[in-house]
């Protein structure tokens, strides 16, 4: 347990830094480029999200492989291979994103887009650098996935975190004191996404058993061994992004690019949240797997609910701050009034379904961990056919509003509909304690925290008083969250009885 609670501090000091990274400089971004250059750069994300579908779901088929292999003996030498074999297809797919990108750019830019100050050729020149970006970054998240199913997390997250500041703050110096353009903008994501895909290469080829004096070798025996796996991943995949960025891709469609700058405004916010929630996931997938591979079902069920009680913790404390205080979180952030009340009400929306989608998370690992993946698929294509004409209808009447209600009406599917379904097959008779012990205590507290806290702090100014005052209301929000929690609470208990003790 000492080596998985390293792996989960690693990942939150990582994941913190990257958020801060991903939020810090975004008001700079905004005010050098404008809100259309912005826009161009949450949809530059969005593909990025897209473009992992091509991954064939060999990156979440090496992270269990690698956690299963790590603990057999007979099968450890055979990890370089695996990795070399998925490795001679992770690079022509990321050439072909590049130029699937580079040859599309002009039709996205004259008939999908909409520029109102960005000239087309502007705007097509970007989106295909765009492309060359996302594909020299695309490789690293497989290489990441190899290194957290060995539950390299340390190093991992000093790789990501030292990344996400070369490229949140070292594009300022770009834009200062090179070219304050978005076309800059790309190229230095693109650098930095080769330099990152490359270094995590290396460092994950060190980190794997040595075979016995062979090199390591592609071997279609590993494709077919890995395969079923593998492409239910990939259903997941397609069908998971097609889900999640169905908003914004409608909403690029139908609204003016200033609205999908606002809307990524929003989506920068809430994706900090969710980079609070992805450190659990990445520490105890490959340990759900292990407990799988090891036949030990009591173990896994008492971790199952240990790990779920503590992301509720943190996932109602965050979600609760954030739709409370959304306007103030926004205009801190800022400075722009009118910035904020854009922003305000999607951003609520979006940190509740978030809330929840964070909350699927670890059911979501504990299905792969047991090579479980038809439910998800099935249920990312349920709310995929039913999200299509809500999505354009409530992007068509309520705008950016509209599309953050399709995030938050999705999630809600996942947690009313597909979590029972899962318990039906994996834990069963473990669902009701999930809902009335793991979930509902933490964030009943919040939210009654939350609501006194917004009551006592009607408004917050924009100085050092009004961080100190949303820092005593997120502070008031996980402390009611964690003593609600049943292990949460003990384990806060254990240690105040133990540090007389210590002292002594």
């Amino acid at each position: 347990m000492a080596a998985l609670r390293i792996n989960i501090l690693s990942n939150y000091a990582g994941q913190a830094w990257m958020a801060l990274m991903g939020v810090a400089f975004v008001p700079l971004y905004i005010r050098a480029l404008g809100m259309e250059a912005f826009g161009l750069i949450g949809l530059m994300l969005s593909i990025q999200a897209l473009s992992m579908v091509l991954d064939l779901g060999m990156g979440g088929a090496l992270n269990r492989e690698l956690a299963r292999r790590a603990h057999d003996a007979d099968a450890a030498h055979t990890s370089r291979d695996l990795v070399r074999t998925f490795e001679c297809l992770v690079w022509p797919i990321a050439g072909l994103v590049a130029a699937l990108m580079w040859l599309a750019s002009s039709q996205l830019s004259n008939h999908w887009l909409h520029p109102e100050h960005l000239s087309h050729t502007e705007t097509a020149h970007a989106v295909a650098i765009m492309g060359l970006a996302v594909a020299l970054q695309w490789p690293s998240s497989f290489y990441a996935n190899g290194l957290s199913g060995l539950e390299q997390q340390p190093i991992l997250n000093l790789i990501n975190a030292g990344f996400a500041t070369l490229r949140g703050a070292g594009v300022l110096a770009v834009l200062n004191w090179f070219s304050p353009t978005i076309e800059a903008f790309m190229w230095w994501f693109a650098a930095m996404g080769a330099c990152q895909s490359l270094l995590s290469a290396t460092v994950l080829w060190r980190s794997l058993p040595h075979g016995a004096g062979q090199r390591a070798r592609f071997q279609v025996a590993e494709l077919q061994a890995t395969g079923r796996f593998a492409g239910g991943l990939l259903a997941i995949m397609v069908l998971s992004a097609a889900v999640t960025q169905l908003d914004r891709i409608v909403l690029s469609a139908m609204r003016p690019l200033s609205d999908l700058g606002y809307f990524s405004l929003a989506l920068a916010v809430a994706t900090g949240m969710a980079r609070m929630i992805q450190p659990m996931f990445n520490a105890l997938y490959p340990r759900y797997s292990k407990l799988v591979a090891l036949g030990e079902p009591e173990a896994l069920t008492q971790l199952y609910h240990l790990s779920n009680q503590y992301l509720a913790v943190i996932v109602a404390a965050t979600s609760v701050v954030l739709a409370v205080f959304s306007r103030d979180v926004v205009f801190l952030w800022t400075g722009d009034a009118t910035t904020a009340a854009m922003v305000a009400t999607p951003l609520t929306i979006l940190a509740m379904g978030t809330a929840l989608n964070g909350l699927m998370n670890l059911p979501y690992a504990l299905q792969l961990a047991h090579g479980w993946t038809r439910l998800a698929a099935m249920m990312n294509l349920a709310v995929l056919v039913a999200g299509i004409p809500f999505c354009i209808w409530a992007v068509n009447h309520h705008g950016i509003s509209g599309a953050a209600l399709v995030w938050l009406g999705i999630n809600a599917c996942f947690v009313l509909v597909g979590l029972p379904l899962m318990h039906r097959r994996l834990m069963n008779g473990e669902l009701a304690n999930w809902y009335a012990r793991d979930v509902a205590p933490p964030f009943i507290a919040a939210v009654a925290a939350g609501a006194a806290m917004k009551w006592l702090m009607s408004t917050i100014p924009r100085d050092i008083w009004g961080v100190l005052q949303l820092g005593i209301a997120s502070a008031t929000c996980l402390s009611a969250a964690a003593l609600a929690s049943p292990c949460v609470r003990a384990a806060i208990l254990r240690q105040l009885r133990s540090f007389p003790a210590r002292r002594s």
